[in-house]
Formats: C-alpha cells, structure tokens, sequence
C-alpha cells in the first residue's frame, strides 16, 4: 500500500510520493492502518538528496513529518531535499511519507547506527558509535532517537573515547548528553584522531537543533537482576529506574542512599530518558542528576541539572525556558528529591590489574567500581580520558569520585585537585580534591571541588566497572 514504493540501501521501503497533508496523529495512524508507519529523521535524512540522495531529490522541498517528538505540542519536521529539519504544531496538517522497515535487533548494531550502508557503526571494544553525524535535532529529540534505535545520547567522554581511536569526525560542533548550564549541552568538533575535544567545546542551547551522534554497548543487555522496590523498566533501554521520587535531600545524601540501594544518582541524559520511555508519577518537583551546571557568580555557589515532569510525559520537552519547562538548575548546598537508576552487570567481567597503586574496589549491589588508589601522572582531559580507556577503564566522573571518596578511596593529594570527565559552561571542566581519606566528603564548593581549562594538565584516577552503562 505504498505509493510508487521505492527500497533504500538500508532496506526501508519509501512511499515515492508524498501523501497529502494531515495532522500528526492522523498521518500515523494512516501509516499504522496497514503496518507502515512514519520515518524517524535519521532514516529521511540519510536518504535525502545531499547524503545518498536514495529517495530525496533537489524538488522535494517540502517538510515531512518524521516520528520524532519536539514537547507536548510540536513534532520535528525534515525535507527531502537536504534533511534541514524544522519544526511544527502536531495539530497542523503536513505531507508526509509512510516507511516499512526491515526488521532490526534489539541491539545497537547495523542498520540502529547511522552511516554509509555496511559501515553504520564504529566498534571500539564492546561499544558501538554512530560513524556518520546524525541530522541536527534539538536535545529532547536527539534523546528519543537514540533511545528509539537502542542507544543513548553520546557522552562528552565517550565521543573522546572513540575520537582518540580513529571515530570520524565532520568538524562541526556535536551536541552531547553532557549539561553545560541550566538550559544548555556541552557539543564537541573535532576532524581527527590527532584532534582536542577538550580544547573545542562549546556551548549548545537545549531547543537549537544539533548534529549528534548515539552509542552503546553492541550487546544484548539483561537490565540489572536486582529486584528493586517501585521499579521501571522501560520497553528500549536496559536501564532500570524507580516509579516514586524519595523526599528531599542534601546532594551527598542522594548519592549514599542510590548506592545503598545499588544504584546512582543518574545523569541529567538518563533520567530524560527513562521519562520519554514512560518513567511515571512525575510530581513535577525538581529530582537532582548527577551533571554538574557550572557557576553562579551572583550566588557563589555550583549547580547541577535538576529535571521535573507530570504524571506521564513520553513527550518530555528537556528545555529550560518557555511554555513547558522541565530542565533548570538547583544549587548543590540545597535539597531536592531524587530517583535513582540501575545499570545491566556483565557477570563476565573480570577485576582489573592495572590500577595505578592498587585496585580500590567499592560495590554498588550487584555490582563493582575499582578505582586507581593513587593518582596518574597529569594530564589533560582528553590524554587522561583516552589513557584510562586504554587500560580498559574510564576517566572517573564527578559522581564516580563522590561515591569512591565517601566510601573511603585513599591517597587523597589536596590542595592538588584531580580531573573529572564532567564538563560545564564553556572550556570548563570539572575538578575535585580530598586530603587522605575523607569519608565525610560533600563535592561542594569551594572545599571540595571547582572547575578548571580541560586543557590544563592534572592528576587524575581511572575507574573499571562491571555495569555496563
């Protein structure tokens, strides 16, 4: 029942015409009616007619709709011509294409990541990454079409991770799943191997759309065996969350009572994406995240991201300002209320021996953190990122380290702080010191942390895990 069908190199069948104009929901449900349905923007854009130009021609300039939310009132909108994406009201009518696609894994592999035919993915280890930018959508658009193709919003640090191993790069700046203020993400460029992400970031508002990439782990994940009071599982991700938000709390208190439960206090990324998955009872009071937001210079203090929502928002709008806000920051000497999320365990994994000064382990319920017990030799971001990965490891985040800390991580070199792989507001990363052993440490301002140029060279700890995140 397509209309003058046409097959792209990545097995999805077109309608070759566009259809006459509806409102969203009639568009779907037209293409549901005989097992169609709407392209997601990634799928219109490598097709279009400046990419593969496989069913897209220079005369299709009309916007589409795609299967891509914006908030609660809008829908992403892509033409053919040269996959621009737009936006526009769900209610007004819009041509439109139905698709039937091949049928994919539940796996982040192949045809789930975006790139020429045969060579969608970039492997590096058991992670897979898009190997080709995706089109630009805003934040709360680019979540759901990672979560959509079983992936996550790429990190800051794992795009550093795969840069420094060959990930092919276009130059323009990447929108990441990083906060960098309140109501806006962290984005990286870089053109090679040989490239500073560190030294390129920058600044993307949360509703300016954005090139971006998704990546996750290539296997099967079996979500976290724990049985977790008040759980959710959500039908795309692995990740695990909690139904009911806990009562108000300080920051290091959030994070004790995850890790009691064995789980974390999760990033701004993944509680967004847990929403859009149908996470319920949303109070619509602010729960922390883990990402840190910078600094206010009028109040002294450093935030972090903080995400609200009611009931159930599938079409969560992850934006600061406007009509439906759902994003902002709260400083970390407050309390707030907080759920937390579980990660899938690789029971395979096996401890690591490379820790610099002896393993450091702390569990997490059925899982494991190892930390370096003393510090490496200084380097920037970028380096320190790319030698932890190459250990097998990870450059341990802000929250890996105040979990680590609190739970007695030794050899402590303050006043010399360490780097984190946190990111925040521009050319900033974030940067934590602790004498000795500080159980009683807090990640708060000015006793504890700050920020620093990524590009500046400082100890720092690699961190193993058997969570697979």
């Amino acid at each position: 029942m397509l209309t003058s069908a046409i097959t792209d190199p990545w097995g999805v069948q077109w309608d070759g015409l566009d259809r006459t104009g509806l409102a969203y929901d009639a568009a779907k449900a037209g293409c549901q009616a005989f097992g169609a349905r709407l392209p997601t923007a990634t799928e219109m854009f490598r097709v279009s007619a400046t990419q593969s130009g496989a069913v897209g021609q220079p005369f299709n300039t009309s916007y589409l709709w795609t299967a891509v939310p914006i908030d609660k009132l809008d829908q992403a909108t892509e033409r053919l011509s040269d996959g621009a994406t737009s936006t526009a009201p769900a209610a007004t009518a819009t041509g439109f294409r139905c698709v039937c696609p091949a049928a994919l894994p539940k796996t982040f592999t192949g045809k789930h990541c975006n790139g020429p035919v045969g060579t969608e993915c970039f492997s590096l280890g058991g992670e897979n990454y898009d190997s080709k930018d995706r089109p630009a959508l805003r934040r709360s658009s680019a979540e759901w079409e990672c979560t959509n193709d079983r992936a996550h919003l790429a990190e800051a640090s794992t795009l550093i991770e795969g840069i420094r191993n060959g990930l092919p790069g276009s130059g323009t700046p990447v929108a990441t799943a990083d906060s960098a203020t309140l109501s806006a993400a962290i984005a990286i460029s870089w053109t090679s191997a040989t490239s500073d992400p560190g030294a390129n970031d920058t600044n993307i508002a949360l509703t300016t759309p954005a090139p971006f990439r998704c990546a996750a782990p290539s296997a099967l994940l079996s979500p976290n065996p724990a049985t977790i009071p008040n759980q959710f599982a959500g039908p795309l991700s692995p990740n695990k969350g909690e139904t009911k938000d806990t009562a108000a709390t300080t920051w290091a208190a959030a994070h004790d009572a995850c890790v009691v439960r064995g789980g974390h206090l999760p990033r701004a990324a993944e509680l967004a994406e847990l929403i859009q998955q149908g996470l319920p009872n949303g109070s619509n009071v602010a729960l922390w995240t883990s990402d840190q937001t910078g600094y206010d210079a009028t109040t002294l203090f450093f935030y972090a991201e903080v995400l609200n929502w009611s009931a159930l928002d599938p079409r969560f709008s992850f934006q600061y300002a406007g009509a439906q806000p759902s994003a902002t920051w709260l400083a970390k000497q407050s309390s707030a209320a907080f759920r937390c999320i579980y990660y899938p365990i690789d029971t395979a994994y096996v401890a690591p021996t490379t820790c610099t000064g002896g393993c450091f382990p702390t569990s997490v319920g059925n899982g494991t953190m190892w930390f370096d017990s003393t510090d490496r030799a200084a380097a920037t971001v970028s380096v320190a990122i790319a030698d932890c990965a190459s250990s097998g490891g990870h450059l341990a985040s802000e929250r890996d380290l105040t979990e680590a800390i609190r739970a007695g991580l030794p050899n402590g070199t303050s006043p010399a702080y360490v780097l984190t792989s946190d990111f925040a507001s521009v050319a900033e990363a974030t940067i934590v010191h602790w004498p000795g052993v500080q159980t009683a440490y807090t990640d708060q301002y000015s006793a504890s942390m700050t920020w620093g140029a990524p590009t500046t060279a400082r100890g720092y700890r690699c961190t193993w895990t058997n969570e697979q995140r």
